[in-house]
């Protein structure tokens, strides 16, 4: 039986993306129900990264994910 550290349910943009940054540091499983990945939200998505969306909370996140977005790995 193969284990694995982290297993994640769902390779949307979320799940893909954290499966990704986990992936150098531990083993992952990525699981998915459809037949392709980011089959439901993700690929009904028509978003975009703009710096000033969100209120107090949510606002930081956003301007924090900037350099990322700009500059993948």
């Amino acid at each position: 039986m193969t284990r694995y550290d982290v297993a994640i349910i769902g390779s949307g943009i979320a799940g893909a993306s954290l499966a990704s940054e986990l992936a150098e540091r531990c083993s992952v499983l990525l699981l998915e129900a459809e037949a392709q990945p980011g089959y439901h939200s993700t690929g009904r998505s028509a978003a975009f990264w703009s710096e000033t969306y969100g209120g107090p909370d949510i606002q930081p996140l956003t301007s924090a994910s900037g350099p990322f977005l700009a500059n993948p790995p």
